[in-house]
């Protein structure tokens, strides 16, 4: 019998960790491993049972998908990460894809097994009914592409934050950041994308294919 694929959920509603629980148990090639409802608990549990996926909510209470995916491939870096989200926000879904995420799915659907079978597979796997998204991931690395412009991942990290519309102090409190560092960050971002405020960052990070 081939082995079942490994997947730890990270969500912090009961109900729909219980959804996934009784998806998955109706499979035969994919199983539940662990449940977490917070970062600080993924993180442990994407160390200490290196899942073949995780499947991650795109907002934990405060606390937002992009950085979180980023330190869940940290510490399980073949792990599959599919966010699983009721949000259709097309700029926060770019920033999980840009992140490192190889799967977005909508909740409530039923493609959640097929997302996590196509990821297996080695495919990038987006909810077919989210037209506003690439069909697959660029392959440059996050922050940096063709035009030059190059961002350190804890710019970029500040980047896609900023782009959920959060003031400095909430980027500061998200990252573990002090709130005059988030400034700096932000004054190095508009002088690397060459823009005179955050508006026109985020457009031109999207231009560039940043976001």
């Amino acid at each position: 019998m081939t082995e079942r694929a490994r997947v730890l959920v990270v969500d912090d509603h009961p109900v729909v960790i219980d959804g996934v629980r009784r998806i998955l148990a109706e499979t035969v090639d994919l199983q539940l491993v662990g449940e977490a409802a917070d970062p600080v608990s993924a993180e442990d549990m994407a160390r200490r049972l290196q899942p073949d996926i995780v499947i991650l909510d795109l907002k934990l209470g405060e606390h937002l998908a992009p950085p979180l995916c980023r330190s869940l491939l940290s510490v399980s870096p073949t792990a599959r990460v599919v966010i699983h989200t009721a949000f259709d926000d097309p700029e926060p879904l770019r920033a999980c894809l840009n992140a490192g995420a190889t799967g977005i799915v909508l909740k409530g659907t039923r493609d959640l097994v097929e997302a996590l079978r196509a990821v297996l597979a080695g495919n990038v796997f987006v909810d077919p009914s989210l037209t506003d998204l690439p069909s697959e991931r660029a392959q440059n690395l996050p922050g940096r592409n063709g035009s030059g412009t190059s961002l350190t991942l804890r710019e970029y990290e500040v980047l896609c934050v900023m782009a959920l519309g959060r003031t400095s102090k909430e980027i500061a409190e998200e990252l573990h950041l002090a709130e005059n560092t988030v400034r700096s960050y932000v004054q190095s971002l508009l002088q690397k994308l060459q823009a005179r405020n955050r508006i026109e960052a985020l457009a031109k990070a999207r231009h560039l294919r940043l976001l």
